[in-house]
């Protein structure tokens, strides 16, 4: 059972590094260990300003702006089990960040406003339960603290796709891979905001945010 899971999670692994290898030119912010014991983390710019996230372990440095999908950078392979360590850089400001990840274990790193300037981080954990070479696997991440539940709808027939997403948390599954327009909203709220995945390929993980910034809500997506 063990060896099929990490056969699954070595497929999965195998199409987000084709994926995001073409998108992102960033450089290793960690070491990498061995593929059947790493976790993976990524961080998010859910700010109003463009941030950097400097490694501890040398002088790597990821920017990250606040356009779209240059708000999310690429999952980087680290060791599992050992305590990762960064520094956000914003506004001449720096905040140290630690966590330590699961074999398997995907961990974003979110970077959101604290007032007066500041910012401060918070942590969404996943682990992949399936995977399915013939399907695309869609997530919505609520990166809004005063979002209690939010909800993806889309498709033809504006389905609901993913609902009762908590602040800080979220939630996954597998989609058919069709061409995609979806709107993200928060239950108990009115208005809503469009996101526009185009097409959807099979085989593909992708990340849809949710956040709000000057008391409007914004989304972008990105391929895992």
């Amino acid at each position: 059972m063990r060896n099929s899971a990490r056969r699954l999670v070595g497929l999965l692994l195998a199409g987000l590094c084709a994926g995001t290898v073409l998108v992102h030119a960033e450089p290793q912010l960690y070491e990498t260990g061995p593929s059947e014991e790493s976790s993976y983390v990524r961080f998010v710019n859910a700010t109003e300003q463009d941030i950097a996230v400097i490694s501890t372990q040398g002088s790597a440095k990821v920017e990250l702006t606040t356009q779209a999908e240059g708000r999310a950078s690429r999952f980087f392979p680290v060791k599992s089990g050992s305590k990762l360590s960064a520094t956000i850089q914003s506004n001449n400001r720096k905040i140290p960040v630690d966590v330590v990840g699961s074999p398997w274990e995907y961990i974003t790193i979110v970077v959101v406003p604290s007032g007066h300037g500041r910012v401060k981080t918070k942590l969404v954990r996943e682990i992949p339960s399936d995977f399915n070479a013939m399907r695309a696997s869609l997530a919505l991440f609520n990166l809004d603290a005063q979002c209690s539940a939010a909800v993806m709808q889309g498709g033809a027939k504006n389905v609901t796709i993913l609902d009762k997403v908590q602040p800080f948390s979220v939630q996954r599954r597998l989609v058919n891979p069709v061409k995609l327009s979806a709107s993200v909203a928060c239950t108990g709220h009115s208005g809503s905001a469009a996101v526009d995945l185009s097409q959807l390929q099979a085989g593909e993980r992708y990340s849809v945010f949710l956040l709000t910034l000057k008391n409007t809500r914004q989304t972008f997506f990105v391929r895992d």
